[in-house]
């Protein structure tokens, strides 16, 4: 167990100094226009990938090994600089988001933290729920038609209404459906506004998984 926690220790190191060198990559939006990497928000509670049931027993089970972080084809998950979980993996959105079709880290898993499952069973599984921001806003603050929330929200989460109730043509904006919402983390990655996201993602302490 100590050799695995060391090997984990050595490995995310390696990918957090590449992450941060990466950090201020160009990429390119929907429309194949260049764009900067939208912020990482602070969450008051981390998100953990869906198979490992809350946050308190992937903490308990994960080992550092870091085989999801390099595993994950969405580059989604990265090595925690928390004091109390360093070096255990936790979900970001800035480069990806976890597509409900993904399996990947519950099949590489050594240590039982995030459990095999298939994907119709992952889509049942809800690890957080999504923020809106009128502050930052497009649409609310600029008056755009923007929907890139609503176009790529695989759980239907997402509806536009007006933002002003009295007054049907004014802007839409979107309003989130928490009990739909999976916590994919799609709406926060994909959308436009910069520095920081309109849309991110809160984790839940324990995740929802429907009947």
């Amino acid at each position: 167990m100590v050799e695995v926690n060391r090997r984990g220790f050595l490995i995310g190191a390696g990918l957090t100094a590449a992450a941060a060198v990466a950090g201020d990559e160009k990429v390119m939006d929907g429309g194949l226009a260049e764009t900067s990497r939208p912020g990482v928000p602070a969450r008051e509670v981390p998100l953990v990938p869906p198979g490992s049931g809350s946050l308190a027993e992937f903490s308990k089970r994960c080992v550092g090994c870091q085989l999801c972080v390099q595993q994950c084809p969405n580059l989604v998950l990265r090595p925690s600089t928390s004091l109390r979980r360093f070096m255990q993996p936790e979900m970001g959105f800035d480069r990806g988001y976890c597509r409900p079709e993904c399996t990947r880290c519950g099949e590489v898993c050594p240590a039982g933290a995030i459990r095999r499952m298939k994907a119709e069973k992952k889509r049942l599984v809800h690890v957080g729920r999504a923020v809106w921001h009128r502050d930052r806003c497009l649409a609310a603050q600029e008056g755009v038609n923007c929907n890139a929330c609503l176009w790529h929200c695989p759980a239907e989460a997402i509806k536009l209404v007006p933002m002003d109730e009295a007054n049907p043509k004014s802007a839409k904006v979107p309003v989130v459906d928490a009990e739909k919402c999976l916590g994919c983390g799609a709406c926060e990655h994909l959308c436009p506004a910069r520095p920081m996201p309109a849309m991110t993602v809160e984790g839940l302490e324990t995740h929802r998984v429907d009947a």
